[in-house]
């Protein structure tokens, strides 16, 4: 079992065994002492209003109908999977003898992130479907591949399940954020996933589930600046972090006033260096872009914002997605693929 998993896969502090990853462990009493173990897993869920109980929308009355913003998320701590690591460091942002852990659950400290129940759960689901593919965790042996085969077929039904719910009217922006914070946080802790998924053989399949899981993000991106919840005080308090885990997401956070730099921590592999790497080269597409028209100011955004007869096809350089624009339904989900190899998973 490999490390991280093996880590988490430990007995809480109370007693009980966990779920292989990022299980949830009931709230700190005043004799609980979960920061001084490495494999303590300090959760809790958030307080709600009994106001937000979830009402159905399909059934209730049109007046008694609940907007979807009024179903604020439970909000849970995610601890670090590397925070054994960093125990012995000074200073130490992590809950003192006898506190509480709530505030942990809202936002970002040596102990872990944020993330809500609902982006818990879809973890939680990647990681229990991928151990049923996994041919290691069966004590057998298929085929070298096997197992990056498996990751394709889970992550691909996982984009499945997201293009039945994107468009739902009923459903709120919180509940569509938890998918990235799903992926985010499973990928976080899927080291040996990765490398099977991205060493096996069917490299140009993985190639396009990798592209499609950026125009996802991106998607729901779109979706939050609907509700103005794309902001640097958004309620949806985690955006930073897991954009952050994902190092896809720069660009939309910088204009949303959203400082990656502001959240680069010990325990995420990236450095104020690589974000302003990256700023940079975003900001070359915005007043450099080779692919700018005259009125356009070098600015590539506008120029294929702008275009009216704009195909998925016309943001590829040699194969590869140059990120200037995307549309969900056109790239991810026509017609054909419904009728094929999609709609057969």
């Amino acid at each position: 079992m490999p490390p991280k998993r093996k880590a988490l896969a430990e007995a809480t502090n109370q007693g009980t065994a966990t779920k292989p990853r990022n299980a949830k462990a009931a709230k700190t009493s005043a004799k609980s002492d979960a920061s001084k173990k490495p494999a303590a897993k300090a959760t809790s869920k958030s307080n709600t209003k009994d106001a937000d109980k979830e009402v159905d929308e399909k059934t209730a009355p049109v007046g008694k109908r609940v907007h979807t913003l009024s179903k604020k998320p439970q909000w849970t701590n995610l601890q670090w999977p590397n925070i054994g690591d960093f125990l012995d460091d000074e200073d130490q942002d992590m809950p003192e003898d006898g506190q509480l852990i709530d505030e942990f659950c809202t936002r970002v400290s040596d102990l872990g992130i944020p993330v809500t129940e609902d982006g818990m759960k879809l973890c939680e689901k990647l990681d229990t479907e991928y151990r049923k593919r996994d041919q290691d965790e069966h004590a057998m042996h298929i085929y070298n591949d096997w197992n990056g085969w498996g990751m394709s077929e889970l992550l691909e039904n996982y984009l499945k399940d997201f293009n039945k719910d994107v468009f739902k009217k009923t459903m709120s922006p919180y509940q569509k954020w938890a998918y990235i914070e799903g992926l985010a946080v499973f990928f976080n802790g899927a080291d040996m996933e990765t490398v099977y998924w991205i060493g096996n053989e069917d490299g140009e399949r993985t190639k396009e589930i990798a592209s499609i899981f950026g125009t996802m993000i991106l998607t729901v991106f779109d979706v939050l600046k609907e509700h103005d919840l794309f902001t640097l005080d958004s309620e949806v308090n985690n955006i930073g972090i897991i954009s952050l885990l994902l190092l896809k997401n720069r660009e939309a956070c910088d204009e949303a006033g959203i400082k990656l730099d502001d959240v680069v921590r010990k325990q995420v592999e990236v450095a104020k260096k690589d974000i302003k790497k990256w700023r940079d080269a975003y900001k070359k597409k915005q007043t450099k872009s080779k692919y700018a028209g005259k009125d356009d100011g070098g600015d590539g955004y506008k120029h294929f914002a702008e275009k009216k007869d704009w195909k998925p096809e016309d943001d590829l350089e040699d194969d590869c997605k140059m990120w200037y624009r995307w549309d969900w339904k056109l790239e991810c989900f026509p017609e054909e693929w419904e009728s094929s190899r999609w709609k057969s998973l």
